[in-house]
C-alpha cells in the first residue's frame, strides 16, 4: 500500500472556498475514482495556512492510473479552470507499507 500526504499552502484570503472545493468536489471525485482519502485538515501556521490531507492506493501503478483518472475528469478539469485565484503550492510525501 501506498500512502501519499499531501499538503497545499492556501493562498492568504481563500480558505473557505478551498475548503468547499475540496469537501464539495475534490473528495466526491476522489471517491469516483476508487480513491480512499483520509481528511482533510487544516493547519496553522506562522504565516498562513495548509490544507493537509492523505490518499491510499494499493502500489504505484495503482496510484498513476488512478491520478491519471482523476486529472483528466472533465469535472476536475472545471474546477481547475476556475481556481485561478485559489492557487496553491502544493507537496506530497509517498510512504510505502
Amino acid at each position: 500500500m501506498i500512502a501519499e500526504l499531501r499538503y497545499y499552502t492556501i493562498t492568504p484570503g481563500h480558505t473557505e472556498a478551498l475548503l468547499d472545493q475540496f469537501v464539495g468536489t475534490s473528495l466526491p471525485l476522489f471517491a469516483k475514482h476508487g480513491i480512499t482519502a483520509h481528511g482533510p485538515w487544516l493547519r496553522r501556521l506562522t504565516k498562513g495556512e495548509q490544507l493537509v490531507y492523505v490518499l491510499e492506493f494499493a502500489d504505484e501503478h495503482d496510484r498513476e492510473t488512478r491520478w491519471t483518472a482523476f486529472r483528466e475528469d472533465p469535472e476536475w478539469q472545471a474546477v481547475v479552470g476556475a481556481a485561478g485565484a485559489r492557487s496553491r503550492t502544493s507537496r506530497a510525501a509517498r510512504s510505502w507499507s
